[in-house]
């Protein structure tokens, strides 16, 4: 990939989470789903075997992936290590899972909705649910007023109500692409001059993809030329253009709660931003980000970057030039994408170690 201006279209690695649960759901469907457009990681190989221990019939063809379902006809006692246990919305899931399983209801209270496909895809699959917004109209400035002169906290809720299922139906899908790989590829436009690219079918589900709308907040040239919508599905066409002016910003918990995987990728960019860029994370995320934020902040230091690193974010002050090397990403991937930038940005001779991370899950990520 050239540093003097990218240009042209790119094609995004379909976003993973959303696949999974898309695929899972197909598994335990009663009939044949079809699946298309898939463009697979070396990791949708190992899921595609795992479908096929709870005895669905998987073939993985090219760009479509056929899955026949097993109506409900699985071992109970599933292994959902691919869901993961990190966060709220893992946590959820997990539990959406088992009381599906189980033949029970099931009820949740957010007050950020994040990550939301599995919910979605269960009502594409035929599950009968709600998953509305609840509480005082914050458009509503009287019933604000009215509510601090009461000393009420009236704060606005996700609910989500899933009664028990019988059966899923089989259906047609189509993932849209990687928000994060996008993110990787917006950034690298953005900082490197002359450059004018277009990426193709990425997600834009509100709550997935809040890293392009941070993006734009600090001064990023990112359009989106093309929009698509289909049942609960909306996903587009991003035109990306080099940043003429990027502008530090103060971006807290509620914008930060739909790009949690993407912070680096956005701390790489304020570096490059005049005056002092805040990034303020969600508490419940703070566990999980704690080992990124201070590997990431050791790398800036290591380009010369004003940052310090506190219990509830990360505060940096961005410069026109940066110089340095040695960056390590520590197997991180998500650090390989962002340190791969700085990097190109240092003008550094060495390449990031432990980068092979970052080409295993994003192969070809530096063509």
């Amino acid at each position: 990939m050239s540093i003097n201006g990218i240009k042209g279209e790119f094609q995004l690695y379909t976003e993973k989470e959303a696949f999974f649960n898309c695929a899972f759901l197909a598994a335990l469907a009663n009939g044949n789903s079809i699946i298309h457009g898939v463009k697979a990681t070396p990791q949708f190989a190992g899921f595609a075997d795992y479908l096929r221990g709870l005895g669905a019939t998987v073939h993985a063809n090219e760009e479509q992936w056929e899955i026949v379902g097993v109506n409900f006809k699985c071992e109970k006692g599933l292994n959902l290590d691919w869901l993961g246990d990190d966060f709220p919305h893992q946590k959820r899931n997990r539990k959406i899972i088992e009381s599906l399983l189980s033949g029970t209801p099931f009820h949740c209270e957010e007050n950020i909705a994040v990550k939301n496909s599995l919910i979605r895809e269960l009502a594409t699959f035929g599950a009968e649910l709600k998953w509305k917004q609840d509480g005082p109209d914050e458009n509503d400035p009287l019933a604000k007023r009215m509510s601090r002169m009461q000393g009420i906290k009236n704060e606005r809720k996700w609910l989500c109500d899933i009664a028990p299922v019988p059966s899923l139906f089989a259906r047609d899908r189509y993932i849209a692409g990687d928000v994060t790989q996008a993110a990787f590829l917006a950034l690298l436009a953005s900082l490197i001059q002359d450059s004018d690219i277009t990426v193709k079918a990425v997600s834009l589900d509100a709550s997935r993809a809040g890293i392009f709308g941070a993006f734009r907040r600090l001064g990023a040239d990112i359009e989106i030329i093309a929009r698509h919508e289909r049942g609960n599905d909306i996903w587009g066409d991003l035109r990306i253009k080099s940043a003429k002016w990027l502008v530090g910003k103060r971006l807290g918990a509620e914008v930060l709660s739909t790009c949690i995987d993407e912070i680096p990728l956005l701390a790489v960019l304020a570096c490059f931003a005049e005056g002092e860029t805040i990034l303020k994370l969600p508490l419940w995320a703070m566990d999980f980000c704690k080992p990124v934020l201070s590997t990431l902040y050791e790398n800036l230091k290591a380009a010369g970057i004003e940052a310090g690193l506190y219990e509830d974010g990360l505060i940096l002050r961005g410069k026109a030039e940066i110089e340095g090397d040695g960056f390590d990403c520590k197997n991180i991937p998500i650090l390989g994408l962002a340190l791969y930038v700085l990097n190109k940005k240092a003008k550094s001779e060495k390449e990031v170690i432990g980068i092979e991370c970052t080409e295993e899950a994003y192969p070809g990520f530096r063509q």
